[in-house]
């Protein structure tokens, strides 16, 4: 029996959280997974790295020191050379307003800390699909 092989494109990630040790496992897994990433430890620091990485998605922690990922993807959402990047909040604020919150800042997906690679591997491809319409 022939066994369908699914070709999975390789995304470009852009991960921001404040916490070093979490973004810097983060990067290392989604490159596992075969993306390419990079890491931003601030909201400011990861629009600077948006800009010149171009990435295909962007996972943001909510809970950013000076500006918060709230306001991450409402400037990103604003800019028009970021604006179509799949943006990915990841965040151990889950709560229904929460959540009604990352939409209207512009998130397209909002997992809950901690996230499983499943999850992870889902967005992405939810980006890469989303890229490709593009």
């Amino acid at each position: 029996m022939e066994e369908k092989v699914k070709s999975r494109k390789v995304c470009k990630v852009l991960i921001i959280d404040d916490n070093k040790d979490l973004a810097e496992i983060l990067c290392d897994l989604v490159g596992f997974l075969g993306h390419k990433t990079i890491c931003a430890h601030s909201g400011y620091d990861g629009i600077k790295k948006a800009r010149e990485f171009m990435p295909d998605a962007v996972i943001c922690d909510i809970g950013l020191p000076g500006m918060n990922g709230y306001e991450v993807a409402k400037t990103m959402r604003k800019d028009f050379k970021l604006k179509k990047m799949y943006l990915v909040a990841l965040s151990g604020y889950a709560g229904p307003d929460d959540l009604k919150l990352s939409r209207e800042s512009g998130f397209d997906r909002h997992l809950s800390k901690p996230a499983d690679i499943s999850a992870i591997e889902r967005v992405l491809a939810e980006a890469a699909i989303k890229m490709q319409e593009i």
